[in-house]
């Protein structure tokens, strides 16, 4: 169950899981998000254009986007209190000391960008002052207008980039060094 000599413990697992499962469906409905709105919403029975549908449902999703969101920073948080507050196993003999120097910079990269971009998602959905259309030509306003969206867009953009060279580094060295049987 907890970290020790043998290894990663099965709590450590768990959320290391929970976490990729949780980022690979953000992802894919980030990236996908205008096509999925596209095949939901392009029929419209009420006599509005199916145009006006499908941007409303695109920015429907985006809610849907920015929830998950929320749950991968709880997530984040209840992992790094987890990771704080256990020992970690030892390193793997496989990897040499460039190797766990490099390791440990890309977990404490992965772990910002679990925060980085969440945050710069939810700032650009909620403290923009960005509108939104929804369903039936309602909008939607955030509640406030505080930070700049091209800010929140940079550090949401960014932290994408960020993550997936950090992710690409540390797949890397678990592939190469054959260690990713740790956390299976």
């Amino acid at each position: 169950m907890l970290n020790g000599p043998h290894g990663y413990g099965g709590v450590t697992r768990f959320l290391h899981w929970l976490t990729v499962g949780l980022l690979l469906i953000q992802l894919v409905l980030g990236y996908t998000m205008e096509a999925v709105a596209e095949a939901l919403f392009e029929e419209d029975s009420s006599g509005g254009s199916g145009g006006d549908r499908v941007r409303a449902g695109d920015d429907q999703l985006v809610f849907l986007h920015a929830g998950i969101g929320a749950l991968i920073l709880v997530l984040a948080s209840v992992r790094l209190l987890w990771r704080l507050s256990t020992p970690l196993p030892p390193w793997s003999e496989r990897l040499g000391p460039v190797a766990r120097r490099v390791e440990s910079w890309v977990e404490r990269v992965l772990y910002a960008t679990l925060f980085v971009i969440p945050l710069s998602g939810i700032g650009l959905l909620f403290f923009s002052g960005e509108e939104r259309e929804l369903e039936n030509r309602r909008e939607w306003f955030p509640p406030l207008d505080v930070v700049s969206d091209d800010l929140m867009l940079v550090l949401h953009v960014g932290g994408h980039l960020t993550f997936y060279a950090a992710l690409l580094v540390h797949v890397g060295l678990a592939v190469r060094s054959r260690t990713l049987s740790r956390m299976l």
